[in-house]
């Protein structure tokens, strides 16, 4: 292992490979840290797969488009295996408030270049055979929406930012960064295998940043919260293709998964904490949410179910800044359940940030630490699943 680099990237997960690999493709030389034996084996790998550029707000729509069209040029960029089924994803409206705010972001997807669709509830009945009516009054969908796999992406970046020059070393736990007298800057990293010297430190540590944040004197709020997913067995009642359905009147959302239906549904009820124990009584919860909307789904059986985790900040948006006043440290992270989806977004912007100084391709100013501390600036996303 080195002893010294110029960037160490800290996590391994989907955000980590994509920074290293926009580092790598630029020309710099980075070091990606991660503790496992191998990348993305935490969230990453519990990852529902969803990629939408249905939001609420701009700038995540905005880091959906860009990433999106990362995704479909895959091959050409990365030249990696990687599949991406482009289904589309669609949200079915069961209140008036609903209505009244998809209609706010209908525009809002126009003006910024994507072509969605507004379905009647006629037409959403006729698109989605499968699904109970009761209660929508519309759906939207999204065509370049759709649904991929999180080793594949992983993977890909991982290699391709290999090929590139990157460095990385699995099996190595970061335990703290180093600065100067001053307190001034980064000049390391301390590690369960020695120290390493380094001038920049990109901390894309998801459900875990909190703590690494706090050795450098600097809160940044994202916590994590448990998410859990069930997939059913061998199920061919819902015809293929068929969009990534979500309600989000309860949150509920299924997509095609290995065969069968892969199932979620948020658990608003639990607080933060890092217990991936798959709760059963909430897993019948989905179940029967996910029978009530599409009855068919009464003939699936479960497979498969687990646990993992979310970053989330106050505003499920990530945090893509300088780490305080600190210079040389940088965080990407806190995507609060959208960062496999952002992930080649987050790494060309924050690849502009580190060896730029600014981000240009996408303004993410929105997304600077500095705004927890500015009501006035927070801007919740509301799509949230």
């Amino acid at each position: 292992m080195q002893d010294s680099v110029d960037i160490v990237i800290v996590g391994g997960g989907c955000i980590g490979a994509s920074v290293a690999y926009h580092l790598a493709k630029r020309g710099a030389k980075p070091l990606l840290l991660e503790r496992n034996q191998f990348l993305g084996e935490e969230s990453t790998s519990k990852s529902a797969g969803g990629i939408r550029a249905q939001f609420s707000t701009e700038i995540n729509a905005r880091l959906s488009l860009l990433s999106i069209q990362a995704f479909e040029r895959w091959d050409e960029e990365i030249g990696e295996p990687l599949q991406f089924w482009q289904w589309g994803y669609c949200f079915l409206l069961t209140s008036d408030e609903l209505v009244a705010n998809f209609k706010k972001s209908f525009e809002m997807w126009q003006r910024i270049g994507m072509k969605p669709e507004w379905w009647t509830p006629e037409q959403t009945a006729e698109h989605l055979p499968y699904i109970s009516m009761e209660g929508v009054q519309g759906a939207t969908f999204h065509a370049r929406d759709g649904f991929g796999d999180p080793s594949d992406i992983t993977q890909g970046y991982e290699k391709a930012a290999r090929r590139h020059g990157a460095a990385i070393e699995t099996g190595v736990e970061v335990t703290g960064i180093k600065l100067d007298e001053g307190n001034r800057k980064v000049v390391g990293v301390e590690t369960n295998k020695g120290a390493i010297g380094c001038d920049n430190v990109v901390l894309c540590t998801g459900a875990w940043t909190r703590k690494l944040g706090a050795q450098v004197g600097v809160d940044v709020p994202i916590d994590p919260i448990r998410r859990q997913i069930i997939v059913t067995d061998k199920f061919d009642d819902i015809t293929d293709p068929f969009p990534m359905t979500v309600d989000l009147s309860t949150t509920l959302y299924f997509h095609r998964e290995s065969g069968g239906i892969l199932i979620g549904m948020s658990d608003h009820n639990v607080g933060p904490g890092f217990d991936q124990t798959f709760d059963e009584d909430f897993g019948d919860r989905m179940l029967m949410a996910a029978m009530e909307r599409a009855p068919v789904l009464e003939n699936a059986s479960p497979k498969h179910k687990w646990a993992g985790l979310y970053e989330v900040t106050p505003d499920h948006h990530p945090v893509i800044d300088k780490l305080g006043h600190v210079k040389g440290a940088y965080v990407c992270a806190g995507f609060s359940g959208h960062g496999l989806m952002h992930s080649p977004a987050a790494g060309i912007v924050t690849s502009e940030l580190v060896l730029d100084g600014k981000a240009s391709t996408v303004d993410i100013t929105p997304l600077e630490l500095s705004r927890f501390s500015d009501p006035s600036r927070l801007h919740n996303e509301a799509n949230v699943i």
